[in-house]
């Protein structure tokens, strides 16, 4: 937890944890299906392009996700994709339909972020690199950087946590937060990575952490609103 040793995941219950859609596959199988799609193969184009299609709201603005999948415009180019996360995994799969490139990572590890950093990693080697986006939420902002520097110091404020987070953020994990941030110091800097998205309900963010001789990430969500309660409060590598 947070910079803490790592520590085996405990695995979820018999049967209550199942693939989306009934799908399981490896890394190759996920790749050949991202073909299919950007091919418009094993499926009729029809049912990938219903897949595909955004949610309009009632004001005329996309949601940007369809069935199960995100459709954006990511520094200029179409991005299909989407991530997944459980107990003891990570997953990332992203597609760029028009440059016919698609990167699928799949980790046996729930922290360190490691499924973005291969995805952004391996994208600027066969994508010219995209300009990061510009965000501005000052509030939000300021919230993460006073959650971080309590959960440094030892403090944790129930009345800012979920019901859900208060139950992950035990008096183990707490101490791992407190034992691995506090060596660090002072956060020097905080900004966000890209603009917020909705997702299950949630607003999920990701904030660059600059302290003086590390750089980290804290991946968020949180109910909407200004200050809405934080869902998932997690910080890594």
């Amino acid at each position: 937890f947070a910079l803490g040793p790592v520590r085996a995941a405990t695995p979820p219950a018999q049967g209550w944890l199942w693939a989306a859609g009934e799908l399981s596959m490896t890394a190759a199988e996920l790749a050949e299906w991202d073909i299919a799609r950007i091919e418009r193969t094993l499926l009729p184009p029809s049912d990938w392009d219903e897949m595909e299609r955004p949610v309009r709201l009632t004001d005329g603005t996309s949601n940007g996700y369809g069935l199960g999948v995100y459709n954006r415009i990511v520094g200029g180019r179409r991005v299909i994709d989407h991530g997944g996360e459980s107990v003891g995994f990570l997953s990332q799969n992203t597609i760029w339909p028009d440059d016919q490139v698609a990167i699928v990572v799949l980790t046996n590890a729930d922290f360190g972020g490691v499924q973005t950093k291969l995805t952004s990693g391996i994208a600027e080697i066969v994508l010219p690199k995209a300009e990061q986006a510009k965000v501005d939420e000052k509030d939000r902002t300021a919230d993460a950087r006073a959650g971080v520097a309590s959960l440094a110091a030892g403090r944790f404020d129930p009345a800012l946590f979920t019901d859900n987070a208060r139950y992950f953020f035990a008096a183990e994990v707490r101490a791992d937060y407190r034992a691995s941030l506090a060596p660090l110091g002072p956060l020097k800097a905080i900004e966000p990575t890209r603009p917020p998205r909705l997702r299950g309900g949630f607003v999920n963010r990701v904030f660059k952490l600059t302290f003086a001789k590390r750089t980290l990430y804290l991946s968020t969500y949180a109910e909407p609103g200004e200050h809405g309660r934080w869902e998932q409060f997690m910080i890594g590598d």
